[in-house]
This record gives C-alpha cells, structure tokens and sequence, in this order.
C-alpha cells in the first residue's frame, strides 16, 4: 500500500507540474531600466522577426528582413530543443523597402496541437539563437486582443521606448493571467507614421512574440506609409480587383473560428464582398465567424453621428457582416474601451449586459479597444447602442476571446492587474444560414453599394496615384 500510495502521489505530482507549466509564456512584465538596456539592444536594426498566424492552427508564418547579398529565407523546425531532426522549411525572398535589404517569408506547415516546437531563422550572422513555439488545443482555444498598439516614431524624445515599455508589459500582464493563449489578434494601427523601421523593430522587441503568432489588420495609421507591407505575412491576403498599395483584406481558419480582416481604410466594397463570400465558402463547417476592422462602428467613442463612420463604415460594412451572420466584430481607432449589445439593422436587436450568458442571439457584439500607446482619446459618451465602456483611458485594457464547445466567452480586463472589467457568454446550437431570403434579399440591395464603392475606390486611386 505504502509503495502504491507514493507512486499515486509521484504521479499527481507530476501532473500537477504539467499543467501548471505547460503553455507558460516567456513574457516577463520588465522594470524601466530593463526595458531601456532591452530596447537599447535592438535599437537601430529591423531584423527582428515577425511570427504570424498561418492559413489554419496547423501552420505558422515567418517574416524578417535580411542583408540582400547573404539572404537565406530558410526557417529550422524541430521537436527537440537541441534541433535534432530539425525539418527545414523554405519560403520566398521579396523586395524591402531599401536596396540593401531583401525580406524572407517562410510558412511552418504540419503542426500538431499540444506539441513543444523550436526553430531558427537564418540571420545576417547566421542561425538565430533558438526560440520555442507551443501550440495548444486546435479546438478549444483561446485568442488575445490588444488595440491600436501604435508604436512612436519620435525617438529622440524617449516616446517610442516608452511605447514600447507599456507594450511589452501589458502583454506580460495579459500572458500571466492567460497562459494558454494561441494567438494575438490587434484592428490596426500597429505604427504610428507607418513609414520607419524603427517603429516595427520596438514593436517586435518583446521576446513572447517569438512565441505567439500575430494577426494584424491595417489602420489608418498603417496606411501614412508602406511598412506593413515589408513587415508582416499574413494568411490568404485578398487584393481583389481594384485595391491598391496597402490595401487589401484577408482571412484565416483556426479550429472552428473563421477570421475576417478587413482594410477599413478602402471604401472598396465589391472587394470587401467578394472576400467575405469567397472565405466563407471555403469554411462552411466553422462554427464562429469573427470580422476584424480597424475603425469603430458601435465603439464607446465619439463614432456615431460621424461622417466617415455613417457613409464608410456603417454603408459599406455592416451589411456585409449582417448577411454573413457575423458573430462578433472586433474594432479600434477610437481608444476607447467598450463594447455592444447585439446590433442589428443600426438597432438593438439584443441585450448583451455584463456576466449574463446568451444563447443563439439575434444580431451582432461589436467590441472596441483602447489603445497601448496613445490616450488621448475621444470622449466617451452614453449611447444606446453601449452595453459597456471603460473611462480610464489612461490604463490600458486587454480582452480574450475562449471558445470551448458550443460556447464564446469574452472577457475585458485590466492591463496592469487583470482585474475583470466586463464578460459576456455567447452559446451557439444553431447552424448559419447565410443563403435565407433575408440575407440574399440583403446582398441584391448592396450592389449599388458595391457600384459607389467602385467609383470612390478609382476615384481615390487616381488621387492617390497624382499625389505619388
């Protein structure tokens, strides 16, 4: 008995280890001066790499930048941390935004969930030091929002380094509280001028992005410059018939959740349809669909009654998330915290108030996000539409998205201590029914929506196209 009992407790031991460790982020919440020595490091270059979400759970992307004459865009994979068997994976080296410069872009494909991973990239120096990747569920899941991160790009006054500072430790305190993340999903915004390096180098500076993939939409900030085209890889890009530069949308798949990012600065509406319709029909079976756009339609701040909120947002979008049956839409641009009932129709379909839990809804939750780097904001005010929104917009806010099951659950929480701002559970037992009459009657009266959008889209092609 005495032998049976000490193996019984070795065993739960053991297990206790397990649980507790597996999936902990190395994302430590640093000190000032730590920071600055951290930050000092990499200030300077822009080679730091840029893990992105891939097309599915079973795939992650690689982006970096690399000196032109030596550029290798080979990414080592292996289960082993001594990179034993390592797998090589080999990608695409396309033009960077400078003549020394080339940027590599490697897809991973073949994961499998619940798996430790290490790789390495081929640097300007050779490999690069060794940084592991650990997939979790492919199924119940768990997903990280942060908005308008909007890195600086005054450098001299110390703006950046600051930026980065509280970039780094709200994704310390978020990954604390939520070790069992598998992605990070921001609505734009992600630079401030869009135009300098040094702005995706902080923003790439905090080491837990080596570990967990990023998905980001473009912003209105983003679209000042070119940079996010030489700095991200994401997934199923959709340039569509008439987008231009910047812009375009795309998608990915991860378990049951299909994502839809849409580039909230084009009016192009035909495009932004025909995206929508070509990605949910390559994922009928998912049983969530969340859109992603930067500016806020039913956000806390000053949005509703604005111009470009009601002709280009309000037009253009919301019919197409309404007769998709979008479920949840995540949005930014305002810093301002707050989130929705279910919308429907520009009305209250729904309520939707803290803690309570809702079963196949009528309509859709529209959540937006404050901002890590920039709190001047515009003012909160009380609105029908706001089923909650946070005034201290001096502290910045984190959410997480879980799906288990039949379920939804989002949670709003304080960045510096997690404390619980505001939750709301949605269950969905019903199948989408994207070809009812409602919504085909829906889709026939946007196509002169589509029309406009085409002539603003040429329009705003042919000035962009003068103004070089």
């Amino acid at each position: 008995m005495k032998r049976i009992t000490s193996v019984i407790l070795c065993m739960v031991m053991f297990m206790s280890f397990s649980i507790s460790s597996y999936g902990a982020f190395d994302a430590p919440n640093l000190t000032r001066e730590q920071w600055d020595s951290l930050y000092s490091e990499y200030h300077g270059e822009n080679t730091l790499p840029m893990l992105c979400v891939g097309a599915d759970e079973t795939q992650v992307s690689l982006c970096w930048h690399a000196d032109k004459a030596t550029a290798k865009p080979e990414v080592l994979f292996s289960e082993n941390m001594d990179m034993s068997d390592a797998k090589t994976f080999t990608g695409a080296i396309t033009p960077a935004e400078n003549d020394s410069q080339v940027v590599c872009r490697v897809t991973i494909t073949g994961l499998e969930e619940f798996t430790t991973y290490y790789y390495q990239w081929n640097t300007d120096n050779g490999l690069s030091e060794v940084c592991k990747y650990e997939t979790k569920s492919f199924s119940d899941h768990k997903a990280l929002i942060v908005g308008d991160i909007q890195i600086s790009e005054e450098v001299e006054n110390g703006s950046q380094s600051e930026d980065g500072y509280n970039w780094n430790n709200v994704l310390a305190e978020a990954l604390k509280k939520n070790p069992d993340v598998s992605y990070f999903v921001t609505p734009g915004d992600n630079t401030s001028s869009g135009c300098t390096a040094a702005e995706w180098q902080t923003l790439l500076t905090p080491q837990v992005l080596r570990s967990m993939p990023m998905a980001m939409a473009i912003g209105n900030h983003d679209k000042k410059g070119m940079t996010y085209n030489y700095y991200t890889n994401m997934p199923n890009e959709y340039y569509g018939n008439f987008f231009r530069g910047l812009d375009r949308d795309f998608w990915f798949r991860y378990g049951d959740v299909l994502y839809l990012f849409y580039n909230s600065t084009s009016g192009n509406a035909p495009d932004h349809m025909a995206m929508t319709k070509e990605a949910v029909e390559k994922n009928q079976d998912a049983k969530w669909r969340i859109g992603v756009i930067h500016h806020g339609i039913y956000g806390a701040g000053d949005c509703i009654g604005d111009l470009e909120t009601e002709i280009l947002l309000t037009t253009i979008f919301t019919p197409i998330f309404e007769s998709y049956d979008l479920d949840l839409v995540i949005t930014g641009h305002t810093h301002s915290q707050g989130r929705s009932h279910f919308m429907e129709k520009r009305k209250v379909a729904g309520t939707a108030e803290s803690g309570k839990k809702y079963t196949n809804p009528e309509g859709i939750v529209y959540i937006n996000s404050n901002s890590v780097c920039w709190h001047s904001v515009n003012e909160s005010y009380e609105a029908e539409h706001l089923a909650y929104s946070y005034l201290e917009n001096d502290t910045i806010a984190y959410t997480t998205l879980e799906f288990k099951g039949d379920t939804l659950t989002l949670e709003t929480r304080r960045g510096d201590n997690s404390e619980l701002l505001d939750s709301v559970v949605i269950e969905r037992t019903q199948e989408y029914n994207e070809n009812s009459f409602g919504n085909t009657v829906r889709r026939i009266i946007y196509k002169p929506v589509e029309f406009l959008g085409l002539i603003y889209t040429l329009v705003d092609n042919l000035i962009r196209s003068i103004n070089a």
